[in-house]
Formats: structure tokens, C-alpha cells, sequence
């Protein structure tokens, strides 16, 4: 059975990974957005009715740098918060307990 503690820290190293994971996949869409395999992904996911109502709908282009900060770098960056502020939750839970 897992601690609270171990559930905290846990959520700690899943919310840096999530970060970097984002980062990381910002960074290698915006090297690479000329390509044919990254636009055509890019823009069919951007087109789809999920992605408008997630994302709204598309100002310019898709592959716009404030299109891509919106569709990939904000959405890591809110999960790993939301992960962090559980981790601490628990980790501070913990150490009153």
C-alpha cells in the first residue's frame, strides 16, 4: 500500500515529466513545422471538431507560434500545476499528520 508521502513525491516527478515532455514536444514541433509530416498532422488535429472546441477556432495558421504555444505548451504547463498542487496537498498533508 502506497503513503500519501510516496503518492506526493510520485505526483511530483509525473508533473516535471509532463512538463518536460511538453517542452519537448514544443520544441521538436517548431524545429520541424515545415515538414509535410508535421503540418499535415498538425493541421488535420487542429481541423477536427475536439481540437476547435478545446483550442478554439484558428486565427491564422495552425502552425503559428501562438497556435502551437496554445495547443501544446499551456496545456502541459496547467497539468503540471494541477499536479504540483496535489503533490503539495499530500506532501503537506503528511508532514501535519
Amino acid at each position: 500500500m502506497l503513503s500519501q508521502t510516496v503518492v506526493g513525491w510520485l505526483l511530483v516527478a509525473a508533473a516535471v515529466l509532463t512538463f518536460g515532455v511538453g517542452i519537448a514536444m514544443r520544441v521538436v514541433i517548431g524545429r520541424n513545422r515545415r515538414s509535410a509530416a508535421v503540418a499535415r498532422i498538425v493541421r488535420g488535429f487542429r481541423e477536427t471538431r475536439v481540437a476547435r472546441v478545446l483550442f478554439g477556432p484558428i486565427g491564422n495558421d495552425a502552425l503559428d507560434d501562438g497556435e502551437l504555444d496554445a495547443m501544446i505548451l499551456m496545456p502541459a504547463i496547467i497539468i503540471a500545476c494541477g499536479l504540483c498542487l496535489v503533490a503539495v496537498f499530500l506532501l503537506g498533508y503528511g508532514v501535519l499528520t
